[in-house]
């Protein structure tokens, strides 16, 4: 990695922390480059506005998710259990890569410029990895849906309705043991069930 890049990834963790903290509107250049360790000539070298900061800052997470994102689909396994380390997977990308505090900043300037999150929402969230797993299992014939958007959408509606937006807008904490494996299991077995062969 090169001077210019290492400074780069700097300002970029420097503002997340930034913006976890202090949310997008009250984020402050200046503390940004003290984190980071450099000067404003340099932050602004990188990224012209704070707009393009933030946008890199969702860049930069959604690139390490991708690397990852790739659900084989088995054959010869059970459809819960592959479905349910899927959902096991795409909880760790929200709880832990993105983490729940970015998701309210997320969301907050999403409400403030829904241009900027009409912008990033089309490049950045989406659920190739998820549709690909439901497009083999349909072709492998065993679930079955009029398309592939449909049961990922289904899919997505109960994960995020289960175990995001609450957590998100600060109705419930996290679930944990017990009652995050029976949360898992009802989405599962919700989507196993109304998708499977007759």
């Amino acid at each position: 990695m090169t001077r210019s890049e290492q400074k780069r990834l700097a300002i970029i963790n420097a503002a997340k922390h930034e913006f976890i903290e202090k949310g997008f509107s009250a984020a402050n250049m200046n503390n940004i480059c003290t984190a980071a360790e450099v000067s404003k000539r340099t932050l602004y070298r990188h990224f012209e506005s704070k707009e393009f900061l933030f946008e890199a800052v969702l860049t930069e997470i959604r690139e390490r998710t991708v690397v990852e994102e790739c659900y084989q689909f088995d054959l010869n396994k059970p459809l819960d259990e592959q479905l349910r380390n899927i959902t096991k997977h795409e909880l760790k990308v929200i709880y832990e890569i993105y983490g729940i505090e970015l998701s309210r900043t997320i969301l907050k300037e999403f409400f403030r410029q829904p241009e900027l999150a009409k912008s990033i929402t089309q490049r950045l969230y989406h659920t190739h990895a998820v549709s690909q797993w439901f497009e083999h299992a349909i072709a492998a014939k065993k679930l079955v849906a009029r398309d592939v958007q449909t049961i990922t959408s289904i899919y997505i509606s109960l994960l995020q309705g289960q175990l995001f937006w609450p957590q998100v807008l600060d109705l419930l904490p996290l679930p944990e043991g017990e009652e995050l494996e029976q949360k898992i299991d009802t989405i599962v077995m919700t989507v196993v069930r109304a998708f499977s062969r007759p």
